[in-house]
């Protein structure tokens, strides 16, 4: 059974968010306080996390020394997706990766994004491979790519079924996903992947902020589902994040 591990202060909204979401998930059979240590409740739930009222920053420290201890030392990876959901319903969700964990990812760093991002689609939307494109704000003068997606591209191409993977400028991909412009040809994009952390918040706050997408956020690559709540999330779209996260 799936339990949600709150960090936090728990409030109403949280809780009620919560009750919720239990009459979808039937598997999904409460909550409780996440340990002052760093481990998690030794029963045999499988536990979500969730931030509730905590900084993230705090939040961020707790998850990493969380996984640290669960992956015995080794390496890995945390890096953050947004879903985005059109909120008139006309324009399918996408992911966003990475907005917040990782500045400015090397080739290796970006085979565990581009992987902790199809992950989540599987989970969420499942049944499909992926469009993945992988966007750059700048770059080479000629191409307007980065140096490191295009030898990332070229090193993984073969790896992702055909014309699924591909490289896209910025304007190209924003104008097709977001804005639905007619006359550009080409599938949507299901991942997006960006080239640094500051087009990637950019594009983020854009979107949640001016824009009319409702974000879902999760910290991928952790040992357990993690839900990056922000402070000023509805009792809906809270509901919505952990509908999302009890998915199999």
């Amino acid at each position: 059974m799936k339990k949600i591990l709150c960090f936090g202060d728990v409030t109403d909204k949280y809780k009620n968010a919560i009750e919720n979401a239990m009459r979808d998930c039937p598997d999904l059979v409460g909550w409780e306080h996440a340990p002052e240590t760093d481990e998690l409740p030794n029963t045999n739930d499988e536990f979500i996390l969730m931030k509730c009222d905590i900084h993230s920053d705090d939040f961020l420290r707790r998850i990493i020394a969380i996984n640290k201890k669960l992956n015995n030392g080794q390496k890995f990876y945390l890096t953050h997706c947004g879903i985005f959901f059109d909120k008139s319903g006309q324009r399918p969700p996408f992911v966003l990766t990475d907005a917040a964990c990782i500045p400015l990812p090397d080739e290796n760093q970006l085979t565990h994004i581009v992987q902790n991002a199809v992950a989540l689609f599987n989970k969420v939307f499942g049944g499909r491979a992926p469009f993945v494109s992988l966007i750059s704000a700048g770059g080479d003068t000629n191409t307007k790519i980065s140096p490191v997606l295009y030898s990332w591209y070229n090193a993984h191409v073969q790896d992702f079924p055909p014309s699924t993977l591909r490289l896209e400028q910025l304007d190209v991909a924003l104008d097709k996903n977001i804005r639905a412009e007619k006359h550009l040809t080409g599938e949507l994009a299901d991942i997006i992947v960006v080239d640094n952390i500051n087009t990637g918040n950019a594009i983020f706050k854009s979107l949640s902020v001016l824009g009319a997408w409702e974000p879902a956020c999760f910290l991928m690559g952790a040992k357990n589902m993690v839900i990056l709540n922000s402070r000023g999330a509805t009792m809906q779209a809270l509901t919505h994040n952990i509908i999302l996260a009890c998915k199999n």
